[in-house]
């Protein structure tokens, strides 16, 4: 792990955690039907970036179709999970009972499920969405393997458990770490694991861009590690995809461009989120290059408890 003593998180606004957790919702819930224009059509609809193991773009991206950006977005997207399933072990710790914590609209849900055989319970505080998750799944042939819960990722049912893993495919940021963990800890098994995809800090106000755009709350690895390590979790894989994800941002604005030069369609309204949209991308390609943030890979697995011998007295005072 990098030695990040002294280095504290940026400062971020503090907003009551029911207002957070309403706003965030309501925010993805206002950005459904721009994800299905940009990442559908589904079933399996991502909402993340993308794994280029070069490094580069394979398009040349201003020549390139929107359709032809959205499907190499949609291809590396989907080879950013292949990556993940690779690192994690994903064939004997993602294949039983899984949390898809921050589900989204399932993509990452059905990829589990699909292509690992796992029961998973896809988490989103976005109500608008439980239910296009569950039609994805239906139509993907896993809608028995697949179900949904609409709640504070803090507040996961304590009675639902145990499970095998937890994923959080950039989602994490939204959450407060100690109490996450603290939550999980009741409901993942000793031994289990908690995967996480996610942007981490590595200068002050180094992802202020991915911070302001997303309503997220950016930490370092070692403030995740802390908290975990609070909650009987202890960090065991470590991997750093910051030069093999930048490329996604490139894709990103030169699809969203191509999207405002060609299309006619659109209403001011439309044209106005692209814009606003063009500009986040280009100033969140420029902060991935400038070394302020790195795209990660942990994993987390539950602690054991220590076994204690046959002939050991029992703690004191029995």
């Amino acid at each position: 792990m990098s030695n990040l003593d002294g280095l504290s998180s940026s400062a971020q606004t503090v907003l009551e955690p029911q207002n957070e957790v309403r706003i965030v919702g309501q925010y993805y819930d206002d950005k459904t039907a721009r994800l299905v224009r940009k990442y559908g059509p589904g079933p399996r609809i991502h909402y993340h970036v993308g794994h280029y193991p070069s490094s580069r773009t394979p398009l040349n991206v201003h020549e390139a179709t929107p359709d032809d950006l959205r499907g190499s977005i949609r291809l590396h997207q989907e080879g950013l999970l292949r990556y993940a399933a690779k690192i994690w072990g994903a064939e004997h710790r993602l294949s039983g009972r899984i949390l898809d914590v921050g589900c989204g609209l399932g993509g990452g849900s059905l990829f589990w499920a699909q292509e690992y055989g796992a029961d998973v319970t896809s988490i989103t505080n976005a109500p608008e969405h439980a239910p296009i998750v569950e039609g994805f799944a239906r139509e993907s042939g896993v809608g028995g393997k697949i179900r949904t819960l609409v709640c504070d990722a803090m507040h996961l049912p304590l009675d639902d458990g145990p499970y095998d893993a937890a994923v959080a495919i950039e989602s994490s940021g939204y959450f407060d770490r100690p109490q996450w963990f603290e939550r999980l800890g009741h409901v993942i098994r000793p031994g289990g694991s908690v995967c996480i995809e996610e942007v981490f800090i590595t200068r002050p106000h180094g992802a202020d861009v991915w911070a302001e755009y997303f309503y997220t709350k950016p930490a370092t690895v070692r403030d995740y590690a802390e908290a975990a390590e609070a909650a009987g979790f202890e960090l065991v894989d470590d991997v750093d995809a910051t030069s093999e994800t930048l490329p996604f941002w490139e894709e990103s604005t030169a699809w969203t461009k191509a999207v405002l030069d060609g299309d006619s369609s659109l209403s001011p309204v439309e044209r106005r989120q692209l814009r606003i949209s063009l500009l986040a991308n280009q100033a969140l390609g420029a902060e991935w290059a400038a070394g302020g943030l790195r795209l990660g890979f942990l994993r987390f697995e539950r602690k054991r408890a220590a076994s204690i011998p046959a002939d050991s007295p029992g703690p004191r005072g029995t």
